[in-house]
């Protein structure tokens, strides 16, 4: 019988993401998307905004649920755009962006995934992927995962758009990251 897990996120690309590779490696557990936006904190603690969205989650459904906060960081800037990332790219487009980076400016994604299981009992999980941004001339990327359009992974010529459905995905997806260090926690927790 699957263990069936809810997956919070209003992100489309997200829940893509994660039940494919759970559907192809872990297909004892049932992943379930429940969709709705939580309000997140002011905070630029990342941290801090994925534990305090999962408690908010957990509030609403009482029920074993995964969700993650992730942002992608710019390092000739400090903590930009990080926690609001998806307002960034919302606010100025896909040629503003092009306008606030210099092409092999370093950059790293950062994600914190968040099994909670009760008001106070939750795990963390942490993904990270390094590389350098890039300035493509069309716009390629999930219209709700728009960094991945910019960002090539340390030692790779390609974009997380372009290695999104490829092997390289296994190795460079910072939510893979997460989601396998949370799933051999998880399958031993069974």
């Amino acid at each position: 019988m699957a263990k069936k897990l809810y997956y919070v996120t209003s992100n489309s690309g997200k829940f893509q993401e994660v039940h494919q590779y759970l559907a192809k490696y872990t297909p004892e557990i049932e992943l379930e998307q429940l969709a709705f936006d939580i309000e997140e904190i002011q905070t630029d603690d990342q941290m801090k905004i994925a534990i305090d969205k999962a408690k908010k989650a957990w509030d609403f459904v009482k029920k074993p649920l995964l969700l993650d906060d992730a942002g992608i960081y710019f390092n000739r800037y400090t903590k930009f755009p990080g926690t609001m990332s998806k307002f960034v790219s919302m606010g100025i487009g896909f040629e503003g962006m092009k306008r606030i980076f210099d092409e092999g400016d370093k950059a790293y994604f950062l994600l914190y995934m968040i099994y909670i299981d009760g008001p106070d009992s939750y795990q963390i999980f942490e993904g990270r992927c390094d590389g350098y941004l890039t300035k493509p001339e069309f716009f390629d990327a999930h219209p709700s995962l728009p960094y991945d359009a910019y960002f090539i992974p340390n030692n790779e010529t390609l974009t997380y758009a372009q290695i999104r459905n490829t092997p390289l995905a296994q190795k460079y997806l910072y939510r893979l990251q997460a989601l396998k260090k949370f799933l051999d926690w998880y399958t031993n927790k069974i």
